[in-house]
């Protein structure tokens, strides 16, 4: 006897049917024909199959009012990364409030990736929101972005990413391509007192497009430490998937690597000319392309290697040393007014010699950081058994880039 379907998975196949009959009535009008006998059979099928699904869409609906079970969390009981997983690994079923977070994860999702139906898969959102934070325009258009108010991260990657501190526009649950469109400038010109006007408008142009790439990774986790009702031990698997995720995402975002097909591009496969021995004018010359190029203005600031941090707190300013040390000793992370964050996912051992290490000045919120649907979690008790573990296989999909080069620096120094 087959599965009967949940309401998910019939809303899923209704989505599909309407699509395909779409597909078959835009064909025959793009053709300027009639419908092939084949295809008025098919879209006849289709109608009354969708209203099949519609009654028993409402059939559930009704069934799950009389038995309370409208996958509303209960009252005061949030979302348990740690219960979804445990529920998953035990082939239970899941709690309300895991639920109704799991099933709208679920719909996004299915809309990036290729997910089988009852394969296993545990998918769960990067944040807790309404519907998609951001909504892509299709390919044909030139792209159009929606900011939605987004409430409690689920997953703590901003905590664990150097982009972000920086400022970068971060977007999750985007859905379809995204292009960022570009705009030319306006112009205006002088004229007579009564000749005609010019048309000074700008132009628009779709820009870069962004389609998602496939990111994957593993954690191993105790299952002992799963079945603990604690609050920290919450925190600490949330932070082992963050961490596990955002290392990656930005060690490519900021990698040297030669292009591959699926893999963003990286910001230092393409140095600068400012390069050689850490100096004051050196530094100064990063924000001075900055300004040169009409981009000294929003998240403004540098990421550079660790080891420049500490070769800039050693070297002086000028020779006399009155004007004091490259990066003040203030505390607080400043250099040349600006803030300066470090991470090792920076690259290192750059130029012939390689003995320089990457810095990047520039306005992050030119710098585009996007993240599609869900995150799909395969919980796998059984690799890692002997050992008490339970391993936990991430898939996520990304895309990343400079919205406007022109914004950016990429140097290396010694």
């Amino acid at each position: 006897m087959a599965k009967e379907k949940s309401i998910t998975e019939l809303k899923d196949e209704r989505n599909q049917l309407i699509a395909r009959s779409k597909e078959i009535i835009n064909g025959a009008k793009t053709e300027k024909r009639q419908f092939k006998p084949e295809e008025a059979e098919e879209l006849g099928t289709n109608q009354q199959r969708r209203a099949e699904i519609d009654i028993e869409i409402e059939e559930h609906e009704a069934a799950n009012r009389q038995q309370g079970k409208r996958h509303q969390p209960v009252a005061n009981e949030s979302f348990s990364l740690r219960r979804a997983i445990l529920a998953q690994m035990n082939k239970t079923e899941q709690r309300a409030s895991e639920a109704s977070v799991i099933e709208d994860a679920t719909k996004l999702h299915r809309s990036v990736a290729a997910t089988a139906e009852n394969c296993g898969e545990l998918i769960v959102p990067l944040t807790y929101q309404k519907r998609a934070a951001y909504t892509a325009g299709i390919e044909a258009t030139t792209g159009v972005v929606i900011d939605e108010e987004q409430q409690e991260l689920l997953l703590p990657l901003e905590a664990n990413l150097v982009l972000s501190q920086a400022g970068v526009r971060m977007m999750t649950g985007l859905v379809g391509n995204i292009y960022w469109p570009k705009h030319s400038a306006a112009q205006v010109f002088w004229e007579g007192e009564n000749d005609e006007a010019k048309d000074g408008k700008g132009e628009f142009s779709k820009g870069k497009l962004y389609s998602p790439n496939r990111l994957t990774a593993y954690v191993d986790i105790s299952k002992q430490l799963l079945i603990q009702e604690n609050r920290s031990v919450e925190g600490l698997i949330r932070q082992l998937l963050a961490v596990a995720i955002a290392q990656k995402v930005e060690k490519t975002a900021l990698s040297n690597a030669v292009h591959e097909d699926n893999v963003p591009d990286g910001m230092f496969q393409t140095l600068g000319s400012v390069n050689g021995a850490m100096d004051w004018a050196k530094i100064v010359e990063l924000e001075t392309n900055a300004d040169l190029n009409n981009a000294l203005f929003g998240n403004l600031g540098y990421i550079m290697h660790p080891s420049l941090v500490g070769k800039a707190k050693t070297k002086v300013k000028d020779a006399s040393g009155a004007g004091g040390f490259i990066f003040g000793n203030d505390g607080i992370g400043m250099l040349n007014g600006y803030r300066a964050l470090r991470t090792n996912n920076i690259p290192k051992e750059l130029q012939e010699a390689k003995d320089e290490f990457g810095i990047v000045f520039g306005n992050w919120a030119d710098y585009f950081l996007g993240q599609w649907g869900g995150i799909d979690l395969t919980v796998d008790p059984y690799t890692q058994a002997t050992k008490g573990m339970v391993r936990l296989v991430v898939n996520s999909y990304w895309n990343m880039g400079m919205i406007r080069p022109e914004s950016f620096t990429i140097a290396s120094m010694k």
